[in-house]
């Protein structure tokens, strides 16, 4: 009796037998995907506040980056991206729980083509299927009894992990493997915090000093500081069941934190996110590079990684060389969107950062910016709450109503020096001494717009 194979079996045994040593010859590819962690809140990104220890330790084995961009500051919209290497207009995902336009293909696709099994764990958050033509497994810890996690489950259950590890390495060793855990870590609602003192910690200027905002700050730390624990657990198991030495380990982050000015915008607070790699024997350890990286370039580089060539058409290109240390530098600009999230968070925009500046189109100015932060309440000690006590000082706080202004009202261009003003606070559009750059970054933006599609009504 002859047995039939599946079509994903198909695949694997064809893409073996196209690469001939399978396992041996091409690496597998960790990718932890954490959501809305900020890129500077973490040990190894310099700051001594938060605890961070695997992630730390993953940065001294290998290659920190410190100018990693999401290319959307939303969950959906940046993981379409991460996974196709197309901008949002191409792949046809612009708002935060939409789908992707039928027939564009995924890195599902591209590594199961080149041989490897494709696995996605817990979070999804993009469709449809067909694209996203992941093993999808369910990988979600079980709710925490008094623990609430409205908008988000559980973190990613590193158990389901490590026996998917076991398996693999026991019935497919010759076949290279692609497993990305997408933890649900530190998105909202925030583990409450046991390990900070609310007090100590270092606030950014884009938020107002109250305690309400010191005892959200601390959550937000503790549910960073866990999901960096489950990391560990993750690459515990990927060691010892043999999936260290001839394995790429990467960890980042869909965007930045569900602060003001962060996630929802185009601001570097909203882009911005850390990307640590690892790679024995082809990264060296303990080495940081300054080369600027879009996640478009992500799904590129894995492809270039596993031995494929490459995918005429993406948004995106391989920086392979820079972690294998032949190259320093790799983009000279970024280019990012935000659409909407159904009826919530509605202030498009539109940003491309240089080097050194960001130009930040807002397609409707006369909006008043609004996001969960600032409208969703009904949960004990949630970011409405933390919000309005920013208002009440508002009330008799210059410095405090100053920042209120700055975050609900937007000019329809802003332009920053990041260098000088890496919070993107003091907008440079209306100063004659910058119309030369503006222009520039304008004709820059329409162009690229142009290019990618990019139309006013999306």
């Amino acid at each position: 009796m002859v047995e039939m194979l599946t079509r994903r079996e198909f695949s694997w045994a064809v893409g073996v037998a196209a690469f001939g040593q399978g396992k041996a010859a091409r690496p597998n590819i960790i990718l932890y995907l954490a959501d809305d962690h900020g890129w500077d809140i973490a040990g190894c990104y310099g700051n001594s506040a938060v605890q961070t220890p695997n992630l730390d330790a993953l940065a001294r084995q290998g290659m920190r980056f410190t100018k990693a961009f999401a290319a959307s500051p939303t969950c959906s919209p940046s993981r379409a991206i991460l996974y196709t290497g197309l901008h949002s207009a191409r792949n046809g995902l612009m708002g935060n729980h939409t789908g992707s336009r039928k027939g564009i293909k995924s890195i599902a696709h591209y590594l199961k083509d080149l041989g490897y099994r494709v696995v996605l764990a817990n979070k999804t958050h993009v469709q449809p299927v067909e694209v996203f033509d992941f093993e999808y497994v369910k990988a979600t810890l079980p709710p925490v009894p008094g623990r609430l996690r409205k908008y988000r489950l559980e973190g990613l259950d590193t158990k389901t992990i490590d026996e998917l590890l076991a398996e693999h390495a026991r019935n497919r060793a010759s076949q290279p493997l692609c497993l990305i855990c997408a933890d649900s870590g530190p998105h909202v609602v925030w583990e409450k915090n046991h390990t900070y003192k609310p007090e100590a910690l270092p606030l950014p200027p884009i938020t107002v000093d109250t305690p309400l905002t010191r005892a959200a700050m601390a959550n937000y730390y503790q549910d960073i500081t866990s999901t960096d624990a489950r990391l560990g657990e993750v690459m515990t198991s990927a060691k010892k069941h043999g999936f260290e030495e001839n394995t790429l380990f990467l960890y980042t982050s869909d965007q930045g934190p569900e602060w003001p000015h962060s996630k929802w915008t185009v601001y570097d607070s909203g882009l911005r996110v850390p990307f640590v790699a690892r790679w024995p024997g082809k990264i060296k350890a303990h080495t940081v590079t300054d080369a600027m990286i879009s996640f478009t370039d992500v799904t590129p580089t894995l492809v270039d990684v596993a031995g494929g060539k490459p995918v005429p058409g993406l948004d995106g290109t391989s920086f392979q060389e820079v972690l294998l240390g032949k190259k320093k530098s790799f983009r000279t600009e970024i280019y990012a969107s935000h659409t909407g999230d159904g009826e919530m968070n509605v202030f498009p925009q539109r940003g491309l950062r240089d080097l050194r500046y960001k130009y930040v189109l807002n397609l409707h100015p006369e909006r008043r910016w609004t996001t969960h932060f600032t409208l969703v309440g009904g949960i004990p000690g949630s970011h409405k709450d933390v919000y309005d006590t920013w208002v009440e000082r508002a009330r008799s706080d210059a410095k405090a109503a100053k920042l209120i202004e700055t975050l609900e009202r937007h000019a329809g261009e802003e332009l920053y020096d990041t260098e000088k003003d890496p919070w993107e606070l003091h907008n440079l559009a209306g100063q004659p001494a910058m119309a030369a750059v503006l222009e520039k970054m304008r004709a820059r933006m329409k162009q690229f717009r142009r290019q990618i599609g990019d139309s006013d009504e999306s």
